[in-house]
């Protein structure tokens, strides 16, 4: 099987970095969310913490920020109230998920979210004006909510707070491990840009299955990358459960005038340029000729929750890339893992049908399928 190495990656791996880990984000999350949420016009979302003064400024000229930090409020009783405590933030969008699904529930969640605002800003009543802050509250709209948990995850997720001086000491037995090999394919459960960080500031070439060549997408003349699952480097990364620069362009069919019917295809794209993210258009490979110029979902995509499968097995994307990890360890003996908890269900099944040559990088957890190997604390014993 050759000088091969398969990667998969957890949560440990970026918590070397000082990246958010799940202990952290459940902390943004478990505590008074009252005004603790901005929106910016681009219809983003963000978290008031560490913001300068001009993004405050501009996250609270709308009137939507004030309602949803209610709402978020009165979601994060209600699952304390029914868990005991805050179990995870996965464990939280699930919930919310389910209970979504209780219209009467969701009615409740509004209005006493409504309640509780009136009752601190009761002048929120007196005229058409204020009374636009509570515009949110006759809406009730799940996918605002659930987008709104993917931008604030974003928001925790796109900074990497060490330099890059301290990243190149961290992560050297780790890259030094990795270049010994002639091809690594790396499956990572992590949305951020760490990992892709790392190999910039190395030099790296890698490939994501994302690509500019046959792309239907264009901004200001200039192809999108978009996913077509070729990859052309010897290092390959594959984001299992998406990344904080993945979004999806769904198609449409423009019938008479200005009506909008979806086809339902579509496909993603990566960028961490925002006026790519946000003027995106599609253009006729045939003809040259913009198609349609319409995005209509700028959420950052990834998955979370604690039932991913059932998103995996319906989207496109998410499925081929799971089809790649069950192809790529059935070819390779090599294995290394680092920071994955072995806490999920359908990595495992593939992982524990095999005896592989692995390397364990994970301080707490031993590896705990048969095989051939070692567990390891850091990275340099990699060394």
């Amino acid at each position: 099987m050759g000088n091969k190495l398969i990667v998969i990656l957890g949560a440990g791996f970026s918590a070397n970095a000082a990246m958010p880990t799940a202990a952290g984000i459940a902390e943004r999350f478990n505590r008074d969310l009252r005004e603790k949420l901005i929106r910016f016009s681009s219809s983003e979302w963000a978290w008031t913490d560490d913001k300068s003064e001009i993004d405050l400024n501009n996250g609270t000229l709308n009137f939507d920020y004030l309602a949803y930090s209610y709402v978020f409020n009165e979601l994060i009783r209600r699952y304390l109230e029914e868990r005991g405590s805050f179990v995870y933030y996965e464990d939280f969008y699930q919930f919310i998920i389910d209970k979504f699904q209780d219209y009467q529930w969701v009615e409740d969640v509004f209005k006493n979210a409504k309640c509780d605002l009136l009752k601190d800003r009761p002048y929120l009543n007196d005229n058409n004006y204020n009374r636009r802050y509570l515009f949110a509250f006759d809406t009730k709209q799940f996918s605002n909510v659930s987008a709104i948990v993917n931008y604030l995850i974003y928001d925790l997720l796109w900074k990497i707070p060490k330099a890059d001086e301290e990243l190149l000491e961290i992560y050297k037995g780790f890259i030094t491990y990795l270049k010994r090999f002639d091809q690594v394919e790396i499956f990572t459960l992590n949305h951020d840009l760490l990992l892709e960080h790392l190999f910039d500031i190395h030099q790296i070439r890698y490939s994501r299955g994302f690509n500019f060549e046959g792309s239907p997408l264009f901004y200001k003349g200039k192809a999108v990358q978009f996913f077509n699952n070729k990859f052309t480097e010897d290092f390959k990364i594959h984001k299992l459960h998406g990344s904080i620069d993945f979004f999806r362009f769904d198609y449409f069919f423009q019938g008479d005038q200005f009506y909008l019917e979806p086809t339902g295809k579509y496909d993603y794209y990566a960028t961490s340029d925002y006026l790519t993210k946000h003027g995106v258009t599609k253009i006729d490979s045939n003809t040259g000729k913009v198609v349609q110029v319409m995005n209509s979902d700028i959420v950052p995509k990834f998955i979370t929750g604690t039932r991913k499968r059932n998103i995996i097995d319906k989207d496109d994307l998410f499925k081929t890339l799971f089809n790649n990890y069950e192809k790529c360890l059935r070819e390779t003996d090599n294995l290394l893992v680092s920071g994955y908890s072995f806490s999920d269900i359908h990595l495992n099944e593939t992982l524990s049908v095999r005896k592989f040559n692995y390397i364990n990088h994970n301080p707490g957890k031993p590896y705990p399928f048969e095989g051939n190997g070692k567990n390891i604390k850091i990275f340099n014993e990699l060394i």
